[in-house]
C-alpha cells in the first residue's frame, strides 16, 4: 500500500483561468517531461519579469489542482511526505488517478483501471487543450502523455524510471534558457528527450564498427537538442550512474559527428553532471577521445 498524502489531488478538479505566464511554463514543462519547483520558478521569473513571483509555489499548485500537471516526490519511491521539492511532469492525469487509489499500478484490477482512466479523463482534456494552445502539434501531445505517465507510474511505484535524469537535464536546461533569455535571446527548434535526434549512417563501417548500430547507424539522441542564435545545442544529462565505457562511447559518437559535419562551429555538446567528481571523469573522456574538445562543454550541479 502507498501511504496518501498531500500529493493526491481531489479528483474533482479546480477551476483555473490559465495566465500566460501559466502557458509559458507549462511550455517550458513539457520540453523538459519532468522538472522540480526551482526550474519551474526560472521559466516563470523570465514569464513574469520578475513579478508575482512570491506567489509562484501556491500557482503551481493550483495548476496542479485544476489538472494541468501532476507532481511527486523527487526521490525514488515516495509518494510520502518528504522535505525535497516537489517533480512535476504533464502527464495525462493517470498517474495520479492510480496513486489515489493506495496502490501499485501492478496491483490494480482491471475493473478500478477503468475507474482510473474515468478520473483521469477530464485532467487529459484540460492538458491537451492547453498545449494545443501554445502550439504544440497533437501527435506531440500524445507522445508525450503517454510517456510521462508510464515514467510517473514507475516512479511513485519504485521502478526504475528516469525521472532523476530528467530532472537534472531540466535543472540545467531552466538555468541557461534563462540565462539566455534574460539576453534577450530566443530558445528555439527545442527538440525534447524522446524527439531529439542527431544519429548518422557512418561512412567508413570497418574502421567505427563500434560505434554504430547493425544497420551501420550511429546513434546520437541527446536528453534535449535546441537553437539559441546561430549555435545549435546537444545536452546529455549525466546522473553518475552510466558507466565509463558507456560515456566514452557517447563522447566518441558524438566527435565523430563533428568530425563529418561540417558546420561544426554551430554545433556545441552540453555534458550536465551531477557531481564535480563525474564531470572531472567527462571532462578526462572528452580530453582523451574528442580532438574538437572547443565544441564540448561540461558542468555540474555540485
Amino acid at each position: 500500500m502507498v501511504t496518501r498524502s498531500r500529493l493526491h489531488r481531489d479528483p474533482m478538479l479546480a477551476p483555473l483561468v490559465l495566465q500566460d505566464r501559466d502557458l509559458i511554463v507549462l511550455r517550458d514543462l513539457y520540453y523538459f517531461r519532468f522538472a522540480a519547483t526551482p526550474a519551474l520558478f526560472l521559466s516563470a521569473t523570465w514569464a513574469g519579469n520578475g513579478a508575482g513571483l512570491h506567489h509562484f509555489a501556491k500557482r503551481l499548485a493550483q495548476l496542479w489542482r485544476a489538472g494541468y500537471v501532476e507532481r511527486f516526490t523527487g526521490r525514488q519511491s515516495l509518494y510520502l511526505h518528504g522535505a525535497e521539492p516537489f517533480v512535476y511532469t504533464i502527464g495525462s492525469g493517470v498517474a495520479s488517478a492510480a496513486a489515489r487509489t493506495g496502490l501499485r499500478p501492478s496491483d490494480i484490477s482491471p475493473e478500478r483501471w477503468k475507474q482510473v482512466l474515468a478520473e483521469a479523463a477530464p485532467a487529459r482534456e484540460r492538458v491537451r487543450s492547453a498545449l494545443l494552445c501554445i502550439g504544440i502539434e497533437r501527435r506531440d501531445i500524445e507522445r508525450a502523455l503517454q510517456n510521462n505517465t508510464m515514467l510517473a507510474m514507475k516512479h511513485y511505484a519504485g521502478e526504475s524510471s528516469g525521472v532523476r535524469h530528467r530532472v537534472l537535464a531540466a535543472n540545467f536546461l531552466s538555468r541557461f534558457w534563462f540565462d539566455a533569455r534574460m539576453r534577450g535571446e530566443a530558445v528555439e527548434n527545442i527538440q525534447p528527450d524522446g524527439i531529439a535526434d542527431l544519429s548518422f549512417r557512418e561512412p567508413d563501417l570497418p574502421r567505427y564498427r563500434d560505434l554504430v548500430t547493425a544497420s551501420g547507424i550511429v546513434p546520437i539522441k541527446p536528453d534535449c537538442a535546441f537553437r539559441i542564435g546561430t549555435v545549435i545545442y546537444a545536452l546529455e544529462a549525466e546522473t553518475g550512474t552510466s558507466s565509463i565505457s558507456k560515456v566514452t562511447i557517447k563522447v566518441r559518437r558524438y566527435a565523430r559527428l563533428l568530425f563529418l559535419s561540417k558546420e561544426n562551429d554551430d554545433l556545441r555538446i552540453l555534458f550536465h553532471c551531477n557531481t564535480r567528481s563525474f564531470q572531472a571523469s567527462v571532462d578526462n573522456i572528452i580530453e582523451t577521445n574528442a580532438p574538437q574538445r572547443t565544441c564540448f562543454v561540461t558542468s555540474s550541479t555540485s
